[in-house]
């Protein structure tokens, strides 16, 4: 047997979008097949819309009220240690008719099963939608090219802070603010059959699970397939509202509480005084949120780790607002790695890459759009809905993103610059209050003139780009085993 056989019980699964294989073990993920169903029958699973480090997320139907639910079913372990349940009710139970609760993840069942792993905790909420995440997702074309159009991104930042601002308000922090927690509400999909649902969402695509060890009968705590999660971010134009969702409160704990155990897994987000002092707080979420914000009107992160390396994102947090402050700075071993002592970027390693630069926040705003490289007509027919106009004649195009080619006007830099400066600052003490950010003009800026129309085709790579260009990682196609994939269809109802 190989060091890698005997490291590893499963072969890697064929698909890409399917949580850890290696977690279906005691403690780990409750293995779920299509067509499974939950608390004696009341739901039964359809597909398949998510996972995270600590749950994994189907789509199911309640078959007493006949929609479709949400079924979240956290691992073993977490189920024994996490708040999120009792953190919900309370946000519940301490409702004061705010508006930020309609954007708080809605629990209308809990309940717990037993597994092969261990017993679960399971939380059932309204099916929701596609994450900002997913929605901006593009892959094979540079990140950003697929962004929310300028007044919806302000609008859905706006709910967001608001969401914020209201948990903090009540003495909970949310510790794990992500694209991928922020959800775009769906609508009318209560109306949904099984078979809108496969028509709308495809049929799950499954790959196989297989063992080192060429069985899998000595291994009941895996599923014999794993589910790959369903894209929702293409559904018709007609499906969404403009409203977004927030949840996982996995991470989320009270404030009075906090402790380095409560620090998160989604190292882009972290706050600096996360990284260096292990210190979650309410400012470490007005970091995540100044990060947020970005990524909401640019269609990317602000800091990127394709391998949640902490070094990373701390370079170019330097790179973007200049050197740490004592004791930060001389505790962190790879500065000397990436700058000098002034904080100032080497200009090569001894193989002549440069290793970092300056980017400037004004110019990673100035650049949102500069990797736009295709006319909007490509686009259209997949990110559009028609609908007849107000005198029912012409059509009306409309859609969630922005038009290729679309740049910030200059007004919106210097506005949306002045705002992630207040936020983003490295002393956390330096922060403004939620309220303080939501009252920032930013967010009430007009929308005509807003944005402006450039070349598709930028002359020059922006900042993002030649940021990623300097990284020192080798990026190449990877090749994707196919052999084992397959379109779900046996064991499902006839539709």
């Amino acid at each position: 047997m190989t060091t890698t056989e005997s490291s590893w019980q499963f072969i890697p699964s064929s698909l890409d979008d399917v949580e850890q294989i290696e977690n279906y073990r005691t403690g780990g993920f409750h293995p779920v097949s299509i067509g499974d169903s939950f608390s004696r029958g009341r739901y039964r699973v359809l597909h398949k819309l998510g996972f995270g480090g600590f749950s994994t997320v189907w789509l199911a139907r309640d078959e007493q009220s006949h929609r479709l639910v949400s079924l979240k079913i956290m691992t073993a372990e977490a189920s024994n240690t996490c708040d999120e349940m009792r953190i919900l009710q309370y946000l519940k139970d301490s409702a004061i008719c705010h508006p930020a609760c309609a954007h708080i993840l809605c629990v209308l069942d809990h309940f717990t099963i037993d597994g092969p792993n261990g017993s679960h905790s399971c939380l059932v909420s309204p099916f929701a939608g596609p994450s900002l995440a997913q929605m901006t997702h593009t892959p094979g074309k540079p990140a950003g090219t697929r962004r929310l159009r300028g007044a919806l991104a302000r609008k859905f930042a706006k709910q967001v802070t608001l969401t914020i601002g209201y948990m903090h308000s009540r003495g909970v922090a949310h510790g794990d603010l992500t694209s991928s927690n922020i959800l775009i509400q769906l609508a009318h999909v209560d109306s949904w059959s099984d078979h809108d649902v496969y028509e709308r969402l495809g049929f799950p695509v499954t790959a196989k699970v297989r063992a080192w060890s060429g069985e899998l009968n000595d291994k009941p705590c895996a599923p014999d397939y794993l589910v790959e999660s369903a894209n929702l971010s293409n559904l018709e134009y007609k499906w969404f509202t403009e409203r977004v969702i927030l949840v996982d409160f996995g991470q989320s704990f009270f404030l009075q509480t906090s402790s380095a155990q409560n620090v998160a897994i989604t190292v882009p987000y972290f706050a600096p005084e996360v990284f260096f002092e292990e210190k979650a707080s309410n400012l470490a979420d007005i970091w995540a949120l100044g990060c947020m914000i970005f990524e909401i009107r640019a269609g990317f992160q602000l800091f990127e780790s394709f391998f949640n390396d902490p070094d990373d994102v701390i370079r170019q947090m330097v790179q973007t607002f200049g050197k740490l402050p004592e004791p930060w700075w001389s505790s962190w071993d790879r500065r000397n790695d990436y700058f000098d002592e002034d904080g100032k970027p080497k200009i090569y390693w001894p193989n002549d890459i440069p290793l970092s630069k300056e980017y400037p926040l004004v110019q990673l705003i100035r650049d949102i759009g500069s990797d736009d490289y295709q006319p909007v007509t490509d686009e259209v027919a997949v990110e559009t809905h028609n609908v007849k106009s107000s005198d029912g004649t012409e059509p009306e195009t409309k859609s969630m993103f922005e038009s290729m080619g679309m740049r910030l006007s200059d007004t919106e830099v210097e506005v949306f610059e002045d705002l992630l400066h207040k936020v983003l600052r490295y002393n956390p003490e330096q922060r403004p209050q939620v309220q303080e950010i939501i009252e920032h003009s930013w967010f009430t800026i007009c929308s005509e003139g807003c944005s402006t129309v450039m070349d598709p085709i930028s002359t020059t790579a922006s900042s993002q780009t030649k940021r990623r260009l300097s990284d020192g990682i080798a990026k190449g196609n990877v090749m994707v085993q196919t052999s084992e994939s397959s379109c779900f269809t046996s064991g499902l109802p006839c539709v």
